[in-house]
């Protein structure tokens, strides 16, 4: 099993009980010398119930999904602050609600300019569905290239690697959000949208534990509701970030992760990190900021 270094606040006692077997060490940030290496950077904003995430490595980033419009301008001053306004490779919307997507239509307006501008969607949806319509308008109105990505497709992102999944076979905007596997040297993270139960024992047939197996979750659709049991053995993560607040799930949600043991982190109550090096993560939050 893979080593995480982790810091998770009041969960502290128990990853230390259930993880003893990963050689957990926590830690708020990685060690200095860590500056000088070549790491990948996952970054959860903290937009309440909603996705905002930001991947950096090799000089490279990469949004995935922008929240909903009431973090619009915590979002933008946090990537302008990062120097990423025009510089960007990509803004990736996994699907067109808009707690995933009306923080990306705000980006545009305010004159962000990635590389290109991802979306898994036919010119049918575009014109049907209005959300999405006015992030493309957005995006061509700043002459930003858009690209549409499917199932089975590949993306760079400095020296990681990120192959995109999608189940099209089951109806519904949730069912069809794109999956994210995300790999930097021997470390992995799975990015699960929205995707339903459905989705996920799809996911299972079709592709099985050895793709799926990520050290690394980010649990589906906010972990609103408690995932496939199935679909978590596979991916057999060592800790999982829920894009949500805790108070506000479901205990079935919460309950699920503690007794498996799975522990998790809620990004709802803090922007979380998570740094690799390709080997060991380091995993921690900022409590109560963006």
């Amino acid at each position: 099993m893979k080593r995480i270094v982790s810091v998770f606040c009041c969960l502290v006692l128990l990853f230390c009980a259930s993880a003893a077997s990963a050689r957990v060490y926590f830690e708020q940030e990685p060690p200095a010398d860590w500056k000088d290496r070549d790491v990948l950077k996952w970054t959860i904003f903290d937009v309440d119930e909603g996705d905002a995430m930001l991947l950096e490595c090799g000089g490279e980033s990469m949004l995935v999904d922008g929240g909903p419009n009431p973090f619009r301008e915590k979002l933008r001053d946090a990537l302008e602050k990062r120097g990423l306004k025009n510089s960007m490779k990509y803004i990736l919307s996994t699907h067109y609600h808009d707690d995933h997507i009306d923080g990306i239509f705000r980006l545009f307006e305010f004159g962000f300019t990635p590389g290109e501008y991802l979306h898994s969607y036919n010119e049918w949806a575009i014109q049907s569905e209005e959300l999405l319509a006015r992030a493309v308008k957005a995006a061509q109105k700043n002459n930003v290239p858009i690209r549409r990505v499917q199932d089975g497709d590949t993306l760079t992102l400095g020296g990681a690697d990120i192959r995109i999944f999608q189940c099209t076979t089951i109806k519904g905007t949730n069912a069809r959000s794109l999956m994210l596997k995300v790999t930097y040297g021997e470390s992995t993270l799975l990015l699960c949208a929205d995707i339903i139960g459905k989705t996920q024992r799809y996911f299972l047939d079709t592709l099985g534990a050895e793709v799926l197996n990520s050290d690394l979750i980010k649990l589906p659709h906010h972990a609103i509701t408690p995932a496939v049991p199935e679909f978590l053995d596979a991916v057999s993560a060592d800790a999982a970030v829920a894009t949500n607040v805790k108070k506000q799930l479901d205990n079935k949600s919460v309950a699920q992760l503690e007794t498996r043991p799975l522990p998790a982190l809620y990004s709802g109550d803090g922007t979380v990190y998570a740094v690799t090096d390709g080997v060991d993560w380091y995993l921690y939050q900022t409590p109560g900021e963006f």
